[in-house]
């Protein structure tokens, strides 16, 4: 379990390595949204229950939110990965003789890397205990068997 574990961690790192080398790379911003999509189709694909099974539920206002509050946050990881690389790029005045390809290529492979590695059913099933320690707490007064105040 410890070697996937970290071949996990690892396929993380590459997605984020991406932006960051992109920009290291002296990429322009324009790279931002191919970058984007790639990390939502992580979400998507590691994922897939968190996601809407139908088209008819897509239609819905809660699932196009729930997309859209995920994209903002997706744009900001990249944004602040890509803002990095071009930061540490421009104080140690090196620019990475990368193709535009090569980081995209990147962040792909951790997407087929991860998946190599871990089930989405068996994060679902390591999820669930979670998902119940964060449901809200049930009614004290209706669980009390004989109905008194303590």
């Amino acid at each position: 379990m410890g070697n996937r574990l970290r071949l996990a961690m690892g396929a993380g790192l590459l997605l984020y390595l991406g932006p960051l080398l992109a920009g290291m790379a002296g990429s322009g911003w324009p790279v931002v949204p191919v970058f984007t999509a790639i990390f939502l189709m992580w979400l998507v694909i590691l994922r897939p229950q968190e996601w809407p099974d139908r088209l008819a539920d897509w239609q819905r206002p809660e699932a196009l939110v729930a997309l859209a509050a995920r994209a903002v946050v997706q744009i900001f990881l990249v944004a602040l990965c890509f803002g990095i690389g071009r930061g540490i790029g421009g104080v140690l005045g090196v620019t990475l003789g990368l193709p535009v390809l090569a980081p995209i290529a990147v962040s792909l492979l951790s997407i087929a890397l991860a998946r190599l590695v871990g089930n989405p059913a068996e994060a679902a099933a390591l999820d669930a205990p979670l998902d119940n320690a964060t449901a809200p707490p049930a009614d004290p007064a209706a669980t009390d068997p004989q109905g008194t105040d303590s």
